[in-house]
């Protein structure tokens, strides 16, 4: 293969006109949405989970140095109501702009600052259920 020929299958691999084409990455994209759409909803599922059995009129959300009283509903779905009105434009954006592979590591970046925020959602509906509770004080 001369040098000529190789920068035209690369030049022909980058515009995606090959039998190697970027399908594969497309592929890839949409579990990683799909990923963070089950954090969401594994969220909305635990609050309201966790509301069904806390007969609290208030519950205390536990923070470094001091304690917030709140409703249930505001301390177990609070978060998750003001994250999802954030994730699901972006996950739109993101869903909609897959076919385009450049600045991939600010997509990625997008996705996986995503998760961590969901995750650490969950974590909090799961110590603030814990805590009021009285499994951890």
């Amino acid at each position: 293969m001369t040098n000529r020929s190789f920068k035209r299958t690369i030049l022909l691999i980058r515009q995606g006109e090959s039998g190697l084409s970027t399908e594969g990455a497309i592929v890839l994209k949409i579990p990683l949405l799909s990923l963070s759409l089950g954090l969401m909803l594994t969220s909305w599922v635990l609050g309201i989970y966790f509301i069904s059995f806390l007969y609290s009129p208030t519950i205390i959300i536990p923070l470094f140095d001091q304690f917030l009283w709140m409703s249930e509903t505001k301390g177990l779905l609070g978060l998750t109501t003001l994250f999802t009105l954030f994730t699901l434009p972006l996950i739109g954006f993101l869903f909609k702009t897959r076919h385009l592979l450049k600045k991939r590591k600010i997509r990625y970046t997008m996705l996986f600052s995503n998760y961590v925020v969901w995750l650490a959602i969950i974590a909090s509906q799961l110590k603030i259920t814990a805590y009021n509770l009285g499994i951890c004080h």
